[in-house]
């Protein structure tokens, strides 16, 4: 017999609260800041916010890591086709 699962409502109301007031702030905070980062300042944010992301996101496992390889070897040898197929016909695809 399958178990239920039951969201806390409260918990669930705060959160969405605490979201929605991040979310409030980031916006402030984009707009107060619209062009006065310089490209530099903006490259460094970004770069801060992909290793925070790298940092926290959950490693992939073994058969997704063999999914990936396979789906980009995948891409690639279309992309070889194409090219052979853009080359013998002389057009652009």
């Amino acid at each position: 017999m399958a178990t239920e699962k039951k969201l806390d409502k409260k918990l669930y109301q705060e959160w969405q609260k605490s979201m929605r007031q991040w979310n409030e702030a980031e916006l402030i905070d984009r707009i107060r800041n619209a062009g006065k980062l310089t490209p530099q300042e903006g490259w460094e944010q970004y770069q801060g916010l992909a290793h925070f992301a790298l940092n926290y996101c959950p490693k992939p496992g073994e058969w997704q890591q063999q999914q990936k390889m396979s789906d980009l070897a995948r891409y690639y040898e279309r992309i070889r086709k194409l090219e052979k197929w853009r080359k013998k016909h002389g057009r652009s695809a």
